[in-house]
């Protein structure tokens, strides 16, 4: 970067902090939007809302009563160009501003849906100049000062970046726990949009070199892709996180050249402690990637505090192929791009087979295909045969390894799936997705105290991952629903948590809570929306039969084992005897043991009374006994 290129960037931000000083307040209802501390008030009182959907909600107040467009709203909030999945991540976006505005979809208050077009805001706003007491004088003098000092402090740091530049930090952070990381989505300096794809790209090879550290948390990429905007809050999206260091950097390509920017921050005392540059021809990316992970390894690994860079796994031979690979990295995965991103892949392994991470992506994009998508049964085995290709090149691809070990417990070979998942953890106790995909295989095999144990481990490494929301199960069959909630909350605003939350809130006896948060739901017929609405609903009682049928059908027809016993838990409170057996006997029968649960389950209270009940119990503990006794041979 050059010198004139820093200064502007120094005066854009001097610039950003005067007008956010001069900007008014938003003032819609009981709510005030303050721009200069970016923060949601209602009646004067804070409103937690994370960043990205308070942007969102920003950009819509400011365009009141005007139309807001898909295309612009994902422009202004995440960048042009930018990869990310549009419409699951705008949906939960709009998912939380809702959530946290109160705003009843049916009789929306604020915010307009615009059928397949976009959003409107409705609500009156009006722009005033303070919700609050004016500043007091020993804050107007901190102001006087801060500006004052704004210059100098600019001219520091511009003279700290020149010397950086030339002389890479090397400040060691310190401590002496599991280092916990994240590699956030870099931003691309320069005008080349065909270069976009390295936003994604560039932290999801830094993030693979540092996995191979055994003393090393990597946050996952579900997990670190909605941090892709510029000026982040460095310290705020770590401690969100849960993370004691985070790297990211920037890239510009000028002529034929590529230069890259890595740094590295201290969270806990928002300081930078390692900074480097590499420059390759922009053509190179093979090039790129050596230069990279070779700085990665003998310079940042040291600084983070690792013990051993660990392993370095398989490298590119082919440029084509390397930069199919790394197009497809921030390709979504809504079922048609992620057809896409597998014919990419599907290329990229037929010109260069021994690249693992190759591998690695394109079983997980078959899953997807074969999960959401209609590649079934058959894409399920195209994404084991690439996991187990990935893992022959590389056994130390911890994602690959976690994926497999679902895909198998998924299609009930528990003995397989539990090996595996041991000896994953027996090599990564500090990785959160070994306990993640341990406590899995425990779910499934219906071992809900040691799959709850799991799953609390797992939280207490990340706190941050989505993923983990399933462990909402565990504990909500054990009759733990507070525990429950914070791994729903891990994916709050999402179709799943209003689902789950509902479902909960029925086992506590919650009904008319249970009512209102089942409407935040699709009306998808597994996710039980619409049966649960009708079952709530006393004068809707003649519907309940069509909508159990419905409901019974479209899960079946989905194919996912644990979902037939979720189904058929709903079929069961809502006095569904014989669907709700039907489901789960289904279930049973394809290795969802589910025996723990069915004697604590707080929705099937109704089935436990039925003649029927104890044939299923006894099948579920035959599949129980015959899982703990592979367990135990081994």
């Amino acid at each position: 970067m050059s010198y004139t290129r820093f200064c502007l960037i120094g005066f854009s931000f001097q610039t950003l902090y005067v007008n956010r000083q001069m900007s008014p307040i938003l003032k819609f209802g009981r709510f005030h939007l303050d721009r200069q501390n970016f923060e949601l008030r209602r009646d004067g009182q804070p409103v937690k809302l994370d960043r990205t959907p308070l942007e969102l909600l920003l950009f819509l107040a400011e365009h009141s009563g005007k139309l807001v467009t898909r295309d612009e709203a994902v422009e202004h909030v995440w960048g042009k160009g930018v990869f990310i999945e549009a419409e699951s991540s705008l949906y939960t976006a709009i998912r939380k501003i809702r959530q946290a505005l109160g705003d009843d979809t049916a009789e929306s208050q604020f915010i307009q849906t615009v059928s397949r077009k976009g959003y409107r805001f409705i609500a009156t706003v009006e722009e005033v100049r303070s919700a609050s007491p004016g500043p007091t004088v020993a804050r107007k003098r901190r102001l006087q000062w801060i500006a004052a000092g704004a210059g100098g402090a600019i001219a520091i740091l511009i003279a700290l970046f020149l010397w950086q530049s030339r002389h890479p930090a090397v400040s060691r952070v310190d401590s002496t726990r599991a280092k916990a990381i994240a590699v956030l989505p870099f931003q691309n300096a320069g005008s080349d949009k065909d270069t976009d794809f390295l936003r994604l790209a560039l932290p999801d090879e830094i993030a693979t070199t540092l996995s191979y550290v055994p003393s090393f948390s990597i946050r996952p990429f579900a997990t670190t892709s909605k941090y892709n905007v510029p000026n982040l809050d460095l310290q705020q999206a770590g401690r969100e996180m849960g993370v004691t260091s985070i790297v990211t950097g920037h890239y510009l390509t000028e002529g034929n050249q590529l230069e890259v920017t890595l740094e590295a921050v201290d969270v806990a005392n928002n300081r930078s402690v390692w900074r480097d540059t590499v420059s390759v021809a922009a053509s190179d990316k093979i090039a790129m990637r050596e230069q990279i992970t070779s700085r990665v390894r003998q310079r940042l690994v040291p600084v983070l505090g690792g013990l051993s860079a660990g392993q370095e796994g398989t490298r590119p031979k082919s440029e084509e192929a390397y930069d199919l690979y790394l197009r497809s990295v921030g390709v979504p995965h809504d079922v048609s791009p992620n057809k896409a991103a597998i014919a990419m892949l599907e290329r990229a392994v037929g010109i260069d087979s021994s690249y693992a991470p190759a591998w690695e992506a394109l079983g997980i994009r078959y899953y997807y295909e074969a999960d959401y998508g209609e590649g079934g049964p058959t894409m399920l085995k195209r994404s084991d045969s690439a996991l187990e290709r990935a893992l022959a090149l590389d056994p130390n691809l911890i994602v690959a390894s976690v994926q497999l070990i679902g895909n198998r417990t998924e299609r009930g070979e528990l003995r397989d799936a539990y090996a595996e998942a041991s000896a994953l953890l027996k090599r990564r106790p500090e990785s959160a997705e070994a306990h993640f995909a341990q406590a899995y295989v425990l779910r499934y095999a219906g071992l809900l105290d040691e799959s709850a144990h799991e799953c609390d481990t797992a939280l207490a490494l990340d706190r941050s991952d989505y993923r983990f929301r399933s462990c909402s199960l565990p504990f909500m069959q054990l009759g733990r629903p507070q525990r429950a909630m914070e791994f729903v909350r891990l994916d709050a605003g999402s179709e799943f948590a209003a689902r789950q939350t509902a479902l909960i809130l029925l086992g506590q006896g919650k009904v008319d809570e249970a009512r209102q948060t089942i409407q935040r739901a699709s009306d998808i017929p597994q996710m039980g929306r619409d049966l649960l609405q009708v079952c709530l609903d006393p004068k809707q009682a003649s519907q309940l039969a069509g909508a159990a049928q419905q409901t019974e059908a479209a899960s079946v027809a989905e194919g996912d084992v644990e979902g037939w016993y979720i189904a058929g838990t709903m079929l069961s409170y809502c006095g569904q005897k014989d669907g709700a057996l039907r489901l789960l006997r289904r279930a049973v029968g394809q290795n969802y043991c589910a025996y723990d649960a069915l004697h604590t389950d707080p929705l099937l209270v109704k089935l436990r009374r039925s003649p029927e009940f104890s044939g299923l119990l006894l099948a579920a503990k035959e599949c129980q006994n015959t899982f703990l006794a592979q367990r135990d041979s081994h």
